[in-house]
């Protein structure tokens, strides 16, 4: 029997958690909803997102930035450097309301509970990246 998607979200922000706690304590995590996961940034402006898109079927990693258009144009302006030193492209997404994104996303069925922890690893990866790259790229802007 199948279990229902949000149970299974549910189920695998737990699993998350456990593995974010045990290898990863630079992060203080707030867990919102069962759609995504927040990790601070160190910045009040901006925050990681992990999230789950059931209907898309993929798993994303994101920045997001509130209330400060000038932290995602400065970001924006030094993508180049910021996708080198990540290895990876990025998906820049400057919205009109109050937040702005920054996305890594890939193929994910959270019903395919046998990739969960590839899923994982990937979000803490990602994250982790993150973290380490965007902290620099903060300090450099204030």
């Amino acid at each position: 029997m199948d279990l229902d998607i949000k149970t299974l979200q549910n189920q695998y922000w737990k699993k998350l958690t456990d593995e974010l706690i045990d290898n990863y304590p630079e992060f203080n995590p707030r867990k919102a909803d069962r759609n995504a996961y927040y990790l601070p940034l160190g910045n009040t402006s901006a925050h990681i997102s992990m999230k789950i898109n059931s209907k898309k079927k993929i798993q994303e990693c994101k920045i997001v930035i509130s209330h400060n258009k000038g932290l995602y144009k400065f970001l924006e302006k030094n993508s180049p450097e910021i996708e080198k030193r990540l290895g990876f492209s990025l998906d820049w997404d400057i919205k009109e309301g109050i937040e702005s994104h920054i996305t890594a996303s890939r193929d994910f069925d959270i019903r395919a509970e046998n990739v969960w922890d590839e899923a994982i690893k990937w979000h803490l990866d990602k994250a982790h990246e993150f973290y380490i790259e965007f902290t620099v790229w903060m300090q450099l802007y204030e």
